[in-house]
């Protein structure tokens, strides 16, 4: 195993290259949009700020009322070293989630492709929105991941009986 010291030369030698930091600016440019499409196209979702997070995942979330008042909310995901988007049913804490994984658990999964990595202790249920994105047309992009999103927001209110 690459000492600290050695790691941070390593990143300082790909960050002199200038392509992380243009693949960062694009990623990020990319979901700022992703969220100013979704605030307009759904003005009665509750969109929260926008996280960077470490290299690992960047997100923001939408919620509604009957959402919150249960304590849940809907991550939009981007994993960075998957190259993937994801939509994630999240609690504000872990007692919530316990209850509502064990619900939704019982409730069997359908059609939609839902799944829990047991390894992620974040999210209840999670839904790829797009596995393999290209950036290179947007509004395509904001689309495909919108038609996943809308099925995903319809599954879990279908599931918990709330209005989203």
């Amino acid at each position: 195993m690459k000492t600290l010291d050695e790691l941070i030369k390593v990143y300082s030698t790909l960050l002199q290259a200038g392509e992380i930091q243009a693949a960062y600016r694009g990623i990020f440019g990319f979901l700022g949009k992703l969220r100013a499409a979704l605030i307009k196209k759904y003005p009665h979702y509750e969109v929260s700020s926008f996280y960077q997070g470490y290299m690992d995942m960047s997100y923001f979330s939408l919620s509604t009322k009957a959402l919150k008042d249960k304590g849940l909310k809907i991550a939009v995901v981007y994993l960075h070293e998957k190259g993937a988007f994801e939509a994630w049913l999240s609690a504000r804490n872990r007692d919530i989630a316990k209850t509502y994984a064990s619900m939704l658990k019982r409730d069997g999964r359908g059609n939609l492709n839902l799944f829990h990595d047991e390894s992620n202790s974040d999210a209840i249920l999670e839904c790829s929105l797009n596995s393999n994105p290209s950036f290179e047309d947007q509004d395509s992009l904001i689309e495909t991941i919108d038609q996943a999103l809308r099925i995903f927001v319809k599954t879990i209110s279908d599931r918990l009986s709330i209005e989203f």
